[in-house]
């Protein structure tokens, strides 16, 4: 499943995409220039471990609004609540 935002001057290059595997446990963020669409940086996460690390790398990347509905996005989509979700 892949998703790409393309967020403009708000976020290092402006383009933000995110892969999540088929087993929906590993996350992959490219951030991508604008206007030629070339690759930054690729990194990857393994969502039931580092979900901190991955919300702290997009708030790098891009403004807290933005990394929260990305956040939003990923926490839906791999079927999975949220580091920061309460606990039972």
């Amino acid at each position: 499943m892949k998703k790409t935002f393309k967020i403009g001057e708000c976020a290092v290059g402006g383009i933000i995409e995110i892969k999540i595997n088929n087993s929906k446990t590993l996350i992959e963020v490219r951030n991508a220039t604008w206007e030629e669409n070339k690759t930054i940086e690729i990194r990857q996460f393994r969502w039931e471990l580092d979900s901190f690390k991955l919300e702290l790398y997009l708030n790098e990347l891009t403004t807290s609004y933005y990394a929260s509905k990305i956040r939003d996005w990923v926490t839906i989509n791999a079927g999975v609540r949220s580091a920061f979700a309460g606990r039972s």
